[in-house]
């Protein structure tokens, strides 16, 4: 006996059809076209990956947001993206090809987060990579190809948002932190727009408790020591300062002067080289500072490129020249690229620089864009993002080093966007032939293959059920077109066409069927 428990889809998971299905794939295919058109070729990437792909460069942290798990020994995850399959598989197969190579892909990715409105665990992704290429050309190519796809599919009101991750990480990587500092503060850019700079530190002191406030790092004996925490740095400091063997003798004279006695000499070498070692050790907490300061002052650098550009070169004229440099020569790199796009003929999107901009990929490493549509009520919605990562080709252990850029556009919220939306209708068919009796049946196959020799989409009626039950169906299916085949029709070479919208019909010989059900098609259309 079958069971009665209804087993529902995963959640975030669902079934697309109707209307929906049918924008969503419309909206693909042009895409796809575009980027042809522009010489990237279609290559199609496997759904399943090995793991270590995506935390190679992420690290163990991206973990949470992958379908992961384990098979036959193997650690497996489903795609959550496309471009690290597609470097991947340049690495594996295409190092000898000839650069530039534009590459095109598309597919379902699966992503474990919190589902949201027109956000799914699983949804459609279709982009290019552009690969060994660099310099502005190269930037402004990916960019403007992005756009011109939103503009092909006739979206025109958006907002090209562009950001570049060297203005925040050459300048975080000048000041000398330890990689896992530097990492924490590349990932919580937005969070000090989104949260606040009071919850970024909270979140700092969970992973380095040492950071002070007053800018110095605080050992683990200074923050036991009530009212003892300025002496300790003076001294601290003063040890710092001295050549290693009087560093190592004035602890020992200071042990000895408080008493403290060590049973050996060689366990008392080993106890001050441990702690001259602490107390040597570089200071983050001051950099940290300086980070922090130029992260708040950074995210504020939001607006049109002719007022930002000059704005970031002012914030970078504070700092010192060598913390600078490069972060200036990532600005740079933007107006040249900027230059470039108007060069290729410009976009239509409101262009929008933002050096704050933090896509949260772990792998970008200059150009980071994303490209914004409004609803109708005015609300932005993210159709596009993508930027450069010109060392992830290395970190998949490709022979060469290798510049990658490239994006992808969000299939299903460009869908929902222009209106494709979910309409309870699952026919794929524009005409229904009805044979009115069984021996109608070779003449009604007939009828319909002459009709898809002519590109119409076409169904026979083979469930036998009367012609007033099939008209009555092909109703409810909104199916635009009826034709019925009786004896009389199978005789005399002619057919009974029905236009359901009007609920007009009449006889139509054989010869003239494609043409009139091309006319009446292209009329409700």
């Amino acid at each position: 006996m079958p069971s009665t428990d209804r087993i529902s889809a995963l959640r975030g998971m669902r079934a697309v059809f109707g209307g929906e299905y049918a924008g969503t794939r419309a909206v693909q295919r042009q895409l796809e076209r575009h980027l042809w058109l522009h010489g990237y070729a279609p290559i199609e990437l496997p759904i399943l990956e090995n793991t270590e792909l995506y935390l190679r460069k992420a690290g163990e942290s991206a973990a949470a947001r992958l379908y992961d798990f384990h098979f036959k020994s193997r650690r497996i995850a489903l795609r959550p993206e496309l471009t690290a399959s597609c470097l991947r598989a340049y690495v594996e197969h295409w190092q000898d090809e000839p650069l530039p190579l534009r590459l095109q892909y598309g597919g379902p990715v699966f992503r474990y987060e919190k589902p949201q409105q027109n956000r799914y665990r699983q949804f459609t992704l279709a982009g290019a990579e552009l690969l060994g290429a660099r310099g502005a050309l190269a930037d402004a190519e990916i960019v403007h190809l992005a756009c011109g796809g939103l503009e092909k599919l006739g979206i025109r009101r958006c907002r090209l948002v562009i950001g570049h991750g060297g203005v925040l990480e050459s300048f975080l990587q000048r000041l000398g932190l330890r990689q896992q500092l530097l990492n924490f503060l590349l990932r919580n850019m937005e969070n000090i727009r989104k949260r606040g700079m009071p919850a970024v530190v909270e979140a700092l002191r969970e992973i380095y408790p040492q950071f002070d406030a007053d800018g110095a790092d605080l050992t683990d004996a200074q923050r036991g020591m009530p009212g003892g925490a300025a002496q300790s740095q003076q001294l601290i400091r003063v040890l710092r300062e001295m050549q290693a063997s009087e560093a190592h003798q004035a602890i020992a004279d200071f042990l000895h002067s408080l008493n403290i006695r060590i049973d050996s000499d060689r366990d008392k070498n080993e106890v001050i080289d441990r702690l001259l070692h602490k107390i040597r050790e570089d200071p983050q907490s001051p950099k940290l500072h300086r980070a922090l300061e130029y992260m708040q002052q950074l995210s504020g650098l939001v607006g049109a490129p002719e007022a930002v550009l000059p704005q970031a070169r002012a914030l970078l004229a504070k700092y010192d020249a060598e913390a600078a440099a490069d972060a200036l020569d990532a600005v740079d790199s933007l107006e040249a690229m900027l230059h470039s796009l108007r060069l290729m003929g410009g976009v239509h999107a409101e262009i929008e620089l933002d050096l704050g901009l933090n896509r949260g990929l772990h792998y970008y490493t200059g150009l980071m864009f994303e490209l914004q549509g409004f609803t109708a009520a005015g609300e932005a919605v993210k159709l596009c993002g993508g930027g450069r990562y010109d060392d992830l080709v290395g970190v998949l252990g490709g022979s060469a080093p290798t510049p990658a850029l490239g994006f992808a556009y969000g299939i299903e919220r460009i869908a929902s966007l222009l209106g494709g939306g979910g309409g309870p209708s699952l026919r794929a068919a524009d005409v229904l032939v009805v044979p009115v009796a069984a021996a109608e049946a070779a003449f009604a196959f007939e009828v319909a293959r002459m009709l898809r020799g002519g590109g119409c989409a076409v169904e026979v009626g083979i469930d036998g059920r009367s012609l007033k039950k099939t008209l009555k169906a092909a109703d409810r299916r909104r199916l635009p077109l009826v034709i019925v085949v009786g004896e009389a029709e199978s005789r005399a070479r002619r057919v009974i066409l029905r236009d359901m919208a009007g609920h007009q019909e009449r006889a139509v010989a054989l010869g003239d069927l494609l043409a009139e059900v091309e006319r009446l098609l292209a009329d409700e259309g």
